[in-house]
């Protein structure tokens, strides 16, 4: 995680994250957090060539949406990742069409 872009980090930490005390516990800021450290373990364990700026935003919005619908979470959090002006300063149109589907 040491590769991921600063100002990125800092946006997800401030305005990403705190977005998960809306969901249930099981959904909450310390899932998404064991998640965004699990995916850097399997980069590392696999030894993947991966943008760590990407792998870190898919984490990062997984569940976002979770609060919403439990059901349909994942459509419903690539929709709140795509309409996210924010990540236009960080990510290329094809790269966030990327985050979206992951």
């Amino acid at each position: 995680m040491d590769l991921i872009n600063k100002d990125l980090k800092t946006y997800i930490e401030t305005s990403i994250i705190p977005e998960y005390n809306k969901n249930e516990q099981g959904h909450g800021i310390s899932h998404i957090n064991d998640v965004i450290n699990r995916s850097f373990e399997l980069i590392k364990e696999n030894e993947l060539n991966l943008n760590q700026d990407m792998v870190y935003t898919i984490a990062a919005y997984h569940d976002i949406g979770h609060h919403i619908d439990s059901k349909t979470h994942e459509i419903i959090s690539a929709d709140i990742m795509s309409k996210d002006k924010g990540l236009f300063k960080f990510f290329s149109n094809e790269e966030l069409k990327t985050i979206k589907e992951a």
